[in-house]
């Protein structure tokens, strides 16, 4: 069973210009961009990954597309989320039987849930997929819903495929119980760069970063670092990694994140509406900060 682990981008999924169609064959370029920056993971059709304003066949088409691109070189986990529970297990079945390392699946969104609720939400979305690592994806800010330790316990008990959780709450004291307070074999994996370095010493497994997906290099070092002891090293590496991460808008801006994209060389498109490319004016802003910032820690498009 592959698990996460180092550094797994929030990939971006690659559109035609006006954002109506996955540009398929901008895939293969993408994904051979992250694995010769070193990265360990791809998250599949995540929040960055616009996966929740597709259609639900337009995600199945993409994520395999994706396996394809990767071909076994990294792990590659697809985010199976949605509102419905008839749709997540339709993405889990379909992430399982192409071929997928594992799945995420978002907490239920949009309502506000018990959590007796999500638990329930989680066992039955998972109860047919058998032999297959899942992680809960908890993203409150977006969501509205919470996931605690207590809650993972309770679902884990339910369904042992899901083996762990992609945090992006932001929340440290969260995150700590998360990793204490559930069994040690449970993988935890923050979306949080300011905190990268802070995590793995609290006893994370790894990072899920949307701007490690148009600049994987610190994180990358820095997990090297971290892996070999090299602490100081990996702090100074943390102070640009945060540098880059918030010049990038921390990574809660698609359209930024596809700009850089563009900038580094590689065919983004568009968004899917209502999400827009940034204007001229914006782009030119955009673009004189992340050159002074890129010159600051030493790093080129």
């Amino acid at each position: 069973m592959k698990k996460l682990s180092g550094v797994t981008v929030a990939a971006l999924t690659p559109l035609t210009e006006d954002g109506t169609r996955v540009d398929h064959g901008a895939i293969n370029e993408y994904v051979d961009f992250l694995i010769q920056k070193g990265v360990h993971g791809i998250f599949a059709l995540g929040t960055t990954g616009e996966g929740l304003l597709l259609t639900v066949e337009e995600r199945k088409a993409a994520l395999e597309s994706f396996i394809k691109a990767v071909n076994g070189r990294a792990i590659l986990i697809a985010h199976c989320g949605a509102l419905r529970i008839e749709e997540v297990k339709e993405l889990l079945d379909h992430a399982k039987s192409s071929g997928a390392d594992g799945a995420a699946i978002v907490s239920p969104f949009y309502y506000k849930y018990r959590s007796d609720e999500i638990i329930e939400f989680f066992s039955r979305a998972t109860e047919s997929v058998k032999d297959f690592p899942i992680y809960l994806y908890n993203i409150p800010g977006l969501t509205g819903n919470w996931i605690t330790s207590k809650m993972a316990n309770q679902i884990c008990k339910k369904n042992p495929n899901i083996i762990g959780i992609k945090d992006s709450s932001g929340d440290l004291l969260h995150v700590l119980s998360l990793i204490n307070d559930t069994p040690q074999d449970f993988e935890v994996v923050v979306g949080c760069d300011r905190a990268f370095l802070t995590v793995l010493q609290m006893g994370a497994k790894g990072c899920v970063s949307g701007p490690a997906a148009v600049f994987p290099e610190f994180f990358v070092k820095l997990y090297e670092q971290f892996k070999r002891g090299d602490v100081e090293g990996a702090r100074q590496t943390q102070r640009k990694l945060t540098k880059v991460s918030l010049a990038l808008g921390d990574g809660a801006s698609i359209p930024m994140l596809k700009t850089a994209l563009k900038w580094r060389g590689l065919k983004m498109g568009g968004c899917r509406t209502p999400l827009k490319l940034l204007e001229k004016s914006e782009q030119e802003q955009f673009k004189n900060s992340m050159d002074r910032i890129l010159e600051e820690v030493d790093l080129n498009w």
